[in-house]
């Protein structure tokens, strides 16, 4: 039960169905019957189950799809939208801090809601959010987990840990202004914690939300392995041992932390990160551009996935992750939306279409280019992989959780339908969101939120920013002094 919304059997009539599915069907005028929140029936169902039903949706001039999965955002930066432009990674980087320290648990609870609100007017059902920026405790995680339980999205949080110095967003020097240094000090967003103390933090969050409603999972997130001391990282391989949870992780987002790692480990992140036994399919990667080939080979071969975010990657200027080389090597790949200030919405879709886009320009085989049915399969499938899932949702096959999600083909970028996977990717940008439905539950209908009071939250929401200016005065003055020094 969410809110006044509960679940339903909840048979869809008559829809153009992409399921997804091992055979990879396309279905027109399909029925799908959904039972305790699982997909039970995909094909034609009699019209004798009408009547045993809670709801029965027309689903006429509809398309039917699996619901998108945003394997790597933020939640706390949902309210950073277009706050900044010509930044680099570095000065984003100290620039989020300002707007994200320092919250009460009312605010990350609204600005998680929020980012879940464009998530689900989108498509997207699923997430996995990266949480929070900085230091944190047990009542953030509270509010978090609070604020996808209400949502009724699916969510993995992912507690960013870690034990180290963000060396790799210091001046290419290291060094600051003396004056500079003393303030960063004493206001330090990031400051280290002991192994202890988020071992303790990340136990307790496991043991109290870990499996929460069904459909919120929790783990430990080491914010980049560079960041982090061999002892944490062990820590975690040693949660994953002991609970069965996923690691999630920034790796290799930007050319300076190769060279960073080289120094430190005398290897590449990956050979390391795998000889610390980290390197498993419950380890899931975030941007993972600067990346060779033989480590993408044992990334393949240990079944690990990694999450593309091609809009972040190009608008600072991290680089072009290789993909292509990736799928035919045949690692996971997922995609993801960042954080908002970093690619400016959560929109999977437009991750989806630029993901196709960016490799093929200079690659004259076209045999090499991403597709729409991969890019596709990045959002759906790929993400349930690198939310530790697999299989679990991500397409419309029996069995699988009732994540979906219907898409009205009146709407001009549908007239006429030719192909529906490539017209998903290529045209839709989840304006013609109709109807969203996760584990059973209706969320949106009409293109609107009921499961909740949407318009309430975002009006609450616009008064976030304004009071983080506010408290965190000092921190902004400090940021873009950092900023300047950092470019």
């Amino acid at each position: 039960m969410i809110g006044n919304v509960i679940r339903q059997k909840i048979l869809i009539r008559g829809g153009l169905v992409v399921t997804l599915d091992p055979e990879d069907r396309i279905l027109t005028s399909a029925d799908v019957l959904i039972e305790d929140g699982i997909i039970t029936a995909v094909g034609s169902v009699g019209r004798d189950v009408d009547a045993g039903c809670d709801r029965v949706i027309d689903a006429t001039d509809r398309l039917l799809m699996p619901g998108l999965v945003n394997a790597h955002t933020h939640s706390p930066l949902s309210v950073v939208h277009g706050a900044f432009d010509l930044l680099n990674h570095r000065a984003s980087m100290w620039l989020f801090q300002a707007y994200t320290a320092n919250r009460t648990s009312r605010e990350v609870y609204v600005s998680t809601m929020l980012n879940c609100i464009e998530m689900l007017l989108t498509g997207t059902t699923a997430t996995l959010d990266h949480f929070p920026e900085q230091a944190f405790g047990p009542d953030d995680v509270t509010a978090v987990v609070a604020a996808y339980r209400d949502s009724g999205m699916r969510a993995h949080v992912a507690l960013r840990i870690f034990d180290g110095e963000y060396t790799d967003i210091l001046p290419p020097d290291g060094t600051l202004p003396d004056e500079l240094q003393r303030e960063v000090e004493r206001l330090n967003p990031f400051a280290p914690r002991s192994v202890s103390e988020l071992r303790d933090l990340c136990t307790g969050a496991i043991e109290g939300w870990h499996g929460e409603a069904g459909r919120i999972s929790v783990g430990p997130a080491p914010s980049n392995p560079m960041r982090c001391s061999d002892e944490l990282l062990e820590m975690c391989v040693q949660l994953v041992d002991r609970f069965g949870v996923g690691v999630h992780t920034h790796l290799l987002e930007t050319e300076i932390q190769t060279h960073i790692a080289q120094r430190l480990y005398g290897t590449t992140t990956v050979r390391h990160m795998d000889d610390l036994g980290l390197l498993t399919q419950q380890l899931s990667c975030a941007h993972t551009i600067w990346i060779g080939g033989d480590d993408i080979a044992l990334m393949a071969d240990r079944g690990a996935s990694v999450v593309h975010n091609p809009e972040s990657n190009l608008l600072t200027a991290s680089g072009l992750a290789p993909i292509p080389e990736m799928l035919a090597q045949g690692v996971r790949v997922a995609l993801g939306s960042d954080g908002s200030c970093s690619s400016g919405d959560q929109a999977i879709h437009r991750a989806m279409k630029l993901a196709t886009a960016i490799h093929r320009v200079g690659e004259t085989d076209r045999h090499r280019w991403v597709s729409t049915r991969q890019a596709l399969g990045m959002a759906t499938g790929g993400g349930a992989a690198a939310m530790f899932a697999d299989g679990k949702f991500g397409a419309i096959s029996v069995g699988q959780v009732a994540d979906l999600a219907l898409y009205d083909l009146t709407r001009p970028w549908w007239c006429p339908v030719n192909d529906p996977i490539h017209q998903f990717v290529q045209s839709e940008t989840g304006a013609g969101v109709d109807t969203v439905i996760v584990d059973g539950c209706v969320l949106v209908e009409g293109g609107k939120i009921t499961a909740f009071d949407a318009d309430e939250l975002v009006a609450e929401a616009r008064e976030l920013v304004p009071a983080m200016k506010s408290r965190n005065r000092a921190l902004f003055d400090m940021v873009e002094q950092v900023g300047k020094a950092v470019i």
